[in-house]
């Protein structure tokens, strides 16, 4: 044995793990968003952001690719920093959205608050405050009372800060791949938790703020080569967007899915 060998490299129950292929299938996703994902403009921004959700899902799917590349080294701590790095994220940009929804008008074209941002000349809320404006978004109350905001989400955002702020000993020890630790794989369920249960918030809040995001090309395409489009084809869902719908929404919070079934036309 090499005096700095990781005990977590040629450890199959530790590499086989469940987080490996759900960061690998969250981070296609959030890669299929900005690359493919329909071009509509964000309003209330006249310069300098195209469309906020596309440029946040390709920061976001950087984020998730780095959480699986420090955990293959076995630098847990490391990860559940970038846990919350990924919480925060989520939450600016549906911060933006909601806020953009509740601001914009013919008469407020600008929406001047995130214009600034856009421009690096403005800081957005603290998080907290930015979640608290998300949760009381009129139209999507009932989506609200799904989520358990005050338990289940306080608890993964106390964990993520205590590791990223050291508040134990025990964090310290996470970051060491050299040692042997009876508490990783455990750790590496706790960190599949957390992730998939603050996707399962993004996907949820983006699509019911935003449901023409899920739209399939077949539409525009057969608009684009001059053709008529087939009859509904405007409420056709692209399939990436419905391979993570039904393998982590259906199968883990089917009340989610029902509400965003029965509020959309698009054909979840």
């Amino acid at each position: 044995m090499e005096l700095f060998e990781s005990q977590v490299k040629n450890d199959v129950t530790y590499q086989g793990h469940k987080v490996f292929p759900l960061l690998d299938s969250l981070v296609e996703f959030y890669n299929c968003v900005y690359m493919l994902g329909p071009d509509f403009i964000t309003n209330g921004i006249l310069s300098g952001l195209f469309n906020a959700d596309k440029v946040a899902c390709g920061s976001l799917a950087g984020t998730l690719d780095s959480v699986k590349s420090v955990l293959r080294e076995g630098r847990i701590n490391d990860a559940y920093a970038l846990v919350r790095k990924y919480h925060d994220g989520i939450i600016v940009v549906l911060y933006i959205n909601v806020y953009i929804a509740e601001n914009y008008s013919l008469d407020n074209f600008v929406v001047e608050k995130i214009q600034q941002w856009v421009k690096n000349k403005h800081q957005l809320p603290p998080v907290d405050k930015m979640l608290k404006t998300i949760r009381n978004h009129k139209p999507l109350n009932e989506l609200e009372k799904l989520f358990d905001f005050d338990g289940l989400y306080h608890r993964i955002r106390r964990l993520s800060n205590g590791n990223t702020h050291y508040n134990k000993l025990y964090y310290l020890w996470l970051n060491n791949n050299m040692i042997y630790n009876p508490k990783r794989i455990k750790e590496l369920d706790n960190l599949y938790a957390c992730i998939l249960h603050l996707f399962i918030f993004h996907f949820a809040y983006m699509y019911s703020l935003n449901p023409q995001y899920m739209m399939a090309s077949d539409y525009v395409d057969a608009l684009d080569l001059d053709l008529e489009p087939e009859e509904g084809s405007q409420f056709w869902v692209e399939s990436y967007v419905t391979n993570v719908f039904e393998k982590y929404i259906v199968a883990i919070r089917p009340d989610i899915a029902d509400y965003m079934r029965s509020h959309t036309e698009m054909k979840l």
